[in-house]
C-alpha cells in the first residue's frame, strides 16, 4: 500500500468527496483553479474510517465532512498557483447534525493532525439550512498555500459544495461623514539642518526679556515668539499675537515648513476689524533638538515669511529605528524621515574609540546604546569616547547575542544583573532596558514565554527600569469580508476580533502586576511582513502599535534597514506611512481608561467597534477601528470644547492615507438638529481611523460617549426623549450599521 492509502486508512472521519472539474473563475486576472485531484484528509486516527470518491457528479469541489472529535477534521489542497492579489472563496455550507464551528484556514504543508491548523475564519451555524457564503481572503503572498476546509469543536456532518476560487473586488464606497471637511495640506519640509539667511520677512526686537518675531501683511501685525520649546510629538499651541488695523474683517493664512516630521496642516482663519486677537497655531515636531522652521503669512495679496526657532524635547511614548552602528550610518537620509529616537546596537566586540561616535552625532534624535549581554559591559562602555558618553547617558538597552538566544531564564537573568551593574558604575543615571525576550500570541492574549518567565522569576525584572517585548510574527493570511446569504455581516467577523484578542496586551500585563513589577514596555524591532501585502500588513502593525500604546508600552522600534527598502518599493509605501502618521499621532500620548460602570468607554476587544483614546497636551486623541463587514457610522460624543479637529485615515481599498482638517472647529448641522455636541465619522471595514482634537479646555473626560449615529431626521423640529429611550452603546450591536 503507497503512502497516500496509508494516509487514508488511519483518517479520523467520514469523508465523502464528490468531485469534478473545478474550473477556476473564467476570465479573472489569476485564472484561479481548484483542482478536482490531490485533496487529502487531516484528521486523528480511528479505525474503520473510509474514503469515497462517487465519480463526477458535481462541477466543483464538494464534500461531506464528518468530525469524529472535537479536534475536527480538514480537506486540504493541492498548492495553490501564485496568488497576485486577494481572492474571493465561495461556497455552499450545510450542518446536517451535530454541533461545532465550520472553518477555513490556509497552510503551507499538510500537517499530521488537525488541532496544528489554526482556523483563518470559523463560523458557528444557528440552524440546519443551506447558507451561501463568500469570503474575501488574503494568503500569504511569499509562500506556497494549500486551501484548508473543515470543521471542528463538536461531532457531526457538515455538507460543503459549489467551492470555488475568483478574485476579489471590494466594496463600492459611498461618501460618509465628514466627506466634505477639508483635505489637510502642508508645504514640503525644509533640508535637514536648515538655517535661515537672516529674518526673511520679519524683524527680531526685544521687549524686556523676551525676544519677538514682528510682520506685517495686508495691514495685519503678526507677532510671534522668537523661540518655541515643544515636546515631541505634541501639537504645541504657538501664542501669536495678530492686530487688524483696518476697518473690515481680514483673512490671515498660515502655513509651516520645517525639517522631516514638522507639521501643520495649511488652514486660514478671520480677524476682526480694529482689534487685537491672540492666536494659537500649532506647530508639531517629532525630532529632538534645535530646528528652525518657516512660517508662510498670506493674506490678500500679499505673502510672507518669517523663521521661527524650535526646541523640540524627548517625550514617551515614541516609536523609532533600531539598528547596529554600520546600518545606521548607511540609511540616516532615510532614518532623518522618521527618526524620533534611535535605538543602536553595537557589535559584540567592542569598536575602536572613535568609530561609533561620528554618524551619530549628527542624527537629531535619542541614541540608545545597546549591548550584548555575556560580554564584559564595561569593555563596551570604556570604548566609547567622552563625547559618545554624553549622548548615551539616557538608555541603555540590552540584548542577547546568538550565542545566547536559547539559554535559560536564570542564566539571562544572571548575565542582566551583572551588566547592569557594570552600566551604573559608569552611567549612573542611565534607564536601562532588558533584552526584548519573545513573548507568545495566544487565544488568551499576549502572554510570556517560558524562557521570559523564567527570567523574570529569577530576578530580571527588578534589574531594569523597561520590560523589552519581541512580537515575532504577523498573521501570513486575513479575512477581507464576509457574505452570508447575500448580505455582509454586521456581526464581528472572526478573525479580525481574534486578531484583537491575541495581540491584547492585558494578559501580559497582568502577569507582570502578579510580580509586582510595573514596569513599562519596549516594543523591540516589530515585525514588519505578514501576508506579504503591504497594506493589510501595514493595518495590522497600526492596530498591534496603537493597542500597545493604550496598554503600556512606552516604545516601539524598527528595523532601521526597511527604511531604504521601502524606499525603493513605491508599493510598499503603505508600511512606512503608517509608522510616519501614527507617530504624528501617538508619541507623546497618555492613555485613558474607561469610566466604571459605562459600557460606551469599554473599549472591549471584539466589539463590532475597538477603540481606544489619549490625550496629549490640549489634544484628545481617539482611534477606531471596525471588525464588521458592513460600514458603521459612529457618533463621537465630546465633553470639551473643540478649538480645530484633525482626521487621519488609513485605508486598505482607497488611498492609504487620507488627512483631513478643521481648523476652525464647528459642529454641523446635523449635530445641532440632534442636538448633541458629537462628531459623526464613518468607520469602514479594513481601515484605523483617528481623531484628534485640540480643546479650549482639555481634561480626561473629554470623551463623553462612543454610539452609532442617530437615524438622520426628516423634519428639523425640537424632539424630546421618550419615556423608555435607551441610551447608545458599544453593547447594542443590533443599532450598528449602515445608515
Amino acid at each position: 500500500m503507497d503512502a497516500m492509502k496509508i494516509r487514508f486508512a488511519v483518517v479520523p472521519i467520514l469523508l465523502t468527496i464528490l468531485i469534478a472539474s473545478a474550473g477556476g473563475a473564467a476570465g479573472t486576472d489569476q485564472q484561479l483553479k481548484l483542482d478536482r485531484n490531490g485533496w487529502t484528509v487531516v484528521g486523528p486516527p480511528r479505525s474503520g474510517s473510509k474514503i469515497f470518491v462517487e465519480g463526477e457528479l458535481y462541477p466543483k469541489p464538494a464534500f461531506a465532512i464528518t468530525p469524529s472529535s472535537p479536534a475536527g477534521a480538514w480537506v486540504v489542497s493541492q498548492p495553490l498557483s501564485a496568488m497576485a492579489g486577494p481572492v474571493t472563496l465561495s461556497m455552499r455550507v450545510q450542518r446536517r447534525s451535530g454541533s461545532g464551528a465550520f472553518a477555513v484556514s490556509f497552510v503551507s504543508d499538510i500537517p499530521e493532525s488537525p488541532t496544528q491548523i489554526t482556523p483563518l475564519w470559523h463560523l458557528e451555524l444557528a440552524d440546519d439550512r443551506n447558507h451561501k457564503i463568500e469570503l474575501g481572503l488574503q494568503p500569504a503572498t511569499t509562500r506556497t498555500v494549500r486551501l484548508a476546509i473543515g470543521a471542528l469543536g463538536g461531532e457531526g456532518q457538515w455538507i460543503v459544495e459549489d467551492i470555488e476560487l475568483s478574485d476579489w473586488t471590494p466594496a463600492e464606497r459611498k461618501p460618509g461623514p465628514l466627506a466634505e471637511l477639508p483635505a489637510a495640506t502642508s508645504p514640503e519640509p525644509l533640508p535637514v539642518g536648515w538655517e535661515p539667511p537672516g529674518s526673511l520677512d520679519g524683524r527680531w526686537r526685544t521687549v524686556g526679556t523676551d525676544r519677538e518675531m514682528v510682520t506685517d501683511v495686508s495691514g495685519l501685525r503678526i507677532t510671534f515668539p522668537a523661540k518655541v520649546t515643544v515636546a515631541q510629538g505634541v501639537r504645541h499651541e504657538m501664542e501669536v499675537l495678530v492686530t487688524n488695523r483696518g476697518n473690515v474683517e481680514n483673512d490671515l493664512t498660515i502655513s509651516l515648513q520645517g525639517p522631516p516630521g514638522a507639521y501643520m496642516p495649511t488652514f486660514t482663519v478671520p480677524f476682526a476689524a480694529g482689534g487685537t486677537t491672540l492666536f494659537r497655531p500649532p506647530v508639531q515636531m517629532l525630532q529632538v533638538g534645535n530646528h528652525w522652521v518657516k512660517v508662510k503669512l498670506s493674506s490678500g495679496s500679499e505673502t510672507v515669511e518669517v523663521p521661527i526657532e524650535v526646541v523640540c524635547e524627548q517625550r514617551y511614548p515614541a516609536i523609532g529605528t533600531c539598528a547596529d552602528s554600520q546600518s545606521l550610518a548607511s540609511s540616516l537620509p532615510d532614518t532623518h524621515q522618521l527618526a524620533q529616537f534611535l535605538h543602536m546596537r553595537m557589535s559584540e566586540k567592542p569598536a575602536p574609540t572613535g568609530t561609533t561616535s561620528q554618524q551619530p552625532n549628527e542624527v537629531a534624535g535619542q541614541i540608545i546604546l545597546s549591548l550584548p549581554l555575556g560580554n564584559d559591559a564595561s569593555a563596551v562602555l570604556a570604548s566609547a569616547n567622552a563625547a559618545q558618553v554624553n549622548w548615551m547617558t539616557s538608555l541603555v538597552g540590552l540584548y542577547l547575542p546568538a550565542s545566547m538566544q536559547q539559554s535559560s531564564g536564570s542564566d539571562i537573568a544572571a548575565a542582566v544583573a551583572s551588566a547592569t551593574e557594570q552600566i551604573r558604575s559608569t552611567l549612573s543615571e542611565a534607564a536601562i532596558i532588558s533584552p526584548p525576550l519573545p513573548v507568545i500570541n495566544s487565544a488568551e492574549g499576549l502572554v510570556l514565554s517560558p524562557q521570559f518567565a523564567e527570567a523574570l522569576d529569577a530576578g530580571m525584572g527588578t534589574a531594569v527600569g523597561s520590560v523589552g517585548l519581541h512580537i515575532s510574527d504577523l498573521p501570513h493570511s486575513a479575512v477581507l469580508t464576509e457574505e452570508i446569504d447575500g448580505d455582509l455581516r454586521r456581526q464581528p467577523g472572526s478573525f479580525w476580533a481574534g486578531f484583537d484578542g491575541r495581540y491584547d496586551f492585558a494578559s501580559l500585563r497582568q502577569t507582570l502586576t502578579q510580580r509586582q513589577l510595573r514596569l513599562p514596555l519596549f516594543l523591540d524591532c516589530l515585525p514588519v511582513a505578514g501576508t506579504g501585502e503591504a497594506r493589510l500588513d501595514a493595518l495590522m502593525l497600526g492596530r498591534l502599535l496603537i493597542s500597545g500604546f493604550a496598554q503600556g508600552c512606552t516604545a516601539a522600534t524598527f528595523p532601521v534597514d526597511l527604511l531604504s527598502s521601502l524606499q525603493e518599493e513605491a508599493d510598499s509605501s503603505s508600511l512606512f506611512a503608517m509608522i510616519r502618521e501614527l507617530t504624528r499621532e501617538l508619541a507623546g500620548t497618555v492613555p485613558l481608561r474607561g469610566l466604571a460602570g459605562q459600557e460606551g468607554f469599554s473599549g472591549r476587544m471584539g466589539e463590532p467597534i475597538v477603540y481606544r483614546s489619549f490625550m496629549r497636551k490640549n489634544e484628545g486623541v481617539l482611534f477606531m477601528w471596525n471588525n464588521t463587514s458592513r460600514p458603521i457610522d459612529v457618533a463621537v460624543v465630546l465633553q470639551a470644547l473643540p478649538l480645530q479637529m484633525h482626521l487621519l485615515r488609513l485605508s486598505y481599498s482607497e488611498q492609504f492615507v487620507q488627512r483631513r482638517f478643521q481648523g476652525l472647529f464647528s459642529l454641523s448641522d446635523e449635530a445641532r438638529t440632534n442636538r448633541q455636541q458629537a462628531v459623526y465619522v464613518r468607520v469602514r471595514p479594513l481601515e484605523i481611523v483617528g481623531l484628534s482634537f485640540n480643546f479650549k479646555n482639555p481634561h480626561a473626560g473629554w470623551l463623553g460617549q462612543l454610539a452609532p449615529r442617530p437615524p438622520i431626521k426628516k423634519d428639523y423640529g425640537p424632539h424630546w426623549p421618550e419615556r423608555g429611550d435607551q441610551p447608545w452603546g458599544l453593547r447594542k450591536r443590533e443599532q450598528f450599521g449602515e445608515q
